[in-house]
């Protein structure tokens, strides 16, 4: 009897350790390059130190066999960048991989690309996880390490939190630690991860205001002057205004393919962090149309009264001149401290907890510019005058330009 229950007890401790040393497979599929610029060397490159990456991490085993390709017509699945769930299901059958990474890349300059991945289960077909893009040298060092930290937030399920990764090391200098600013009404805001974005939305309370040119704003223009008093419904808006990594992640083009549409040749502040510019109205409309169908939330531009509202700090209308301050230096960047973009968040808040509503990229409106041909933008720019950045300010841009100073922060319409 105790010879049989003995016999039982190591039965069972050896299931328990194999369950516990048991390897899961991750079969890693060719590199989507859907820009079609991307060197067979780089992406060869991309593969490797991904396999790498997953085979180090405890647990798991990084598979990409030679014949992967001729198994699942995967020249089919680069071109195209989608697999049916059948084919993951019968990747899984062929290879005993219980995962499928998915990795992606693109050009951002010269010297770096932008890399993404998500990681599929096989038995459901489903995204299991995804990573935020990530910039990388394209030497094997930086591509390496950049490969590490995609494969600690895809295994791992770290946090999507943004970062200005540049040659695989995470700048933390780049961002604010915003987040130890509370805004108001915190108990109502949430932080939008769909697609990857990690975009934090801050409620606004609806209320009565005076819009345009009130006391404290002097120095108005004439298509200020007409004060009127406006009702606004409650809304969310951005704290930030979108960042060139939630671009990426939405959109799917770098700041690189951004200014290749246009005749500039310059970008003014690239990474993760940066706010997204090179936009125009449409583009930006769309990214609000994307992640209204990937969430079911009504996400649009900001009309011209709820983007002012929100600037002169809603309900608690703080009356400062600029959004946040009477003091230009300490909200914004703006001509006279630094001819560029910033990290978004880099300055002091406004009374709502709403960062770079004056300077650093100007921001797309829903409106019309009177009735004209034009699009509404405001909160001037990284280049502008103080006289540009103030609160009420209002400027224009044809719909379909893309500027180097002009970007978007989206609202949410509950």
């Amino acid at each position: 009897m105790k010879k049989t229950l003995l016999l039982i007890i190591l039965v069972i401790f050896s299931i328990a350790i194999v369950a516990q040393n048991e390897v899961k497979r991750v079969a890693i599929l060719e590199t989507v390059d859907k820009s079609g610029s991307i060197s067979y060397g780089t992406k060869l490159l991309l593969r490797q130190s991904v396999t790498y990456a997953i085979t180090q991490t405890p647990g798991y085993e990084g598979y990409n066999r030679v014949d992967m390709a001729q198994m699942l017509g995967e020249h089919e699945f680069q071109r195209t960048g989608y697999v049916s769930d059948s084919q993951i299901k019968k990747l899984g059958e062929m290879t005993g991989a219980a995962y499928v990474l998915i990795a992606e890349a693109a050009p951002y300059d010269a010297e770096h690309i932008v890399i993404l991945a998500n990681l599929v289960n096989v038995e459901t077909g489903q995204i299991e996880n995804s990573s935020i893009p990530v910039v990388t040298g394209l030497n094997p060092e930086n591509m390496a390490k950049s490969c590490a930290y995609l494969a600690e937030i895809l295994l791992n399920k770290q946090g999507r939190a943004v970062s200005s990764q540049i040659g695989g090391k995470r700048n933390t200098n780049t961002t604010k630690s915003f987040r130890s600013i509370q805004p108001a009404h915190s108990d109502k805001n949430y932080t939008e991860t769909a697609l990857g974005v990690d975009m934090e939305m801050v409620w606004v309370d609806g209320g009565e205001f005076m819009m345009g040119c009130t006391g404290e704003q002097s120095d108005c223009r004439e298509d200020e002057m007409a004060v009127k008093r406006i009702n606004v419904d409650g809304f969310y808006i951005g704290m930030l205004e979108v960042t060139q990594a939630q671009w990426m992640a939405v959109m799917g083009t770098s700041l690189a393919q951004q200014k290749d549409k246009t005749n500039n040749r310059k970008t003014y502040g690239a990474g993760l962090a940066y706010p997204m510019y090179y936009v125009n109205w449409e583009e930006a409309m769309e990214f609000c149309h994307l992640l209204s169908k990937n969430t079911g939330r009504n996400y649009t531009l900001p009309t011209e009264a709820q983007w002012e509202y929100a600037a002169r700090g809603g309900i608690a209308n703080d009356t400062t001149k600029y959004a946040g301050s009477n003091s230009l230096e300490s909200v914004a960047w703006y001509s006279k401290n630094g001819f560029a973009t910033h990290p978004c968040g880099a300055k002091e808040a406004n009374a709502l907890g709403l960062y770079d509503m004056s300077g650093n990229v100007a921001e797309w409106c829903f409106d019309w510019y009177t009735k004209d041909s034009k699009r509404s933008r405001r909160g001037g720019s990284f280049e502008d005058v103080a006289r540009n950045c103030r609160a009420s300010n209002r400027s224009s841009e044809y719909p379909n330009n893309r500027s180097y100073n002009t970007g978007f922060r989206v609202v949410c319409i509950p």
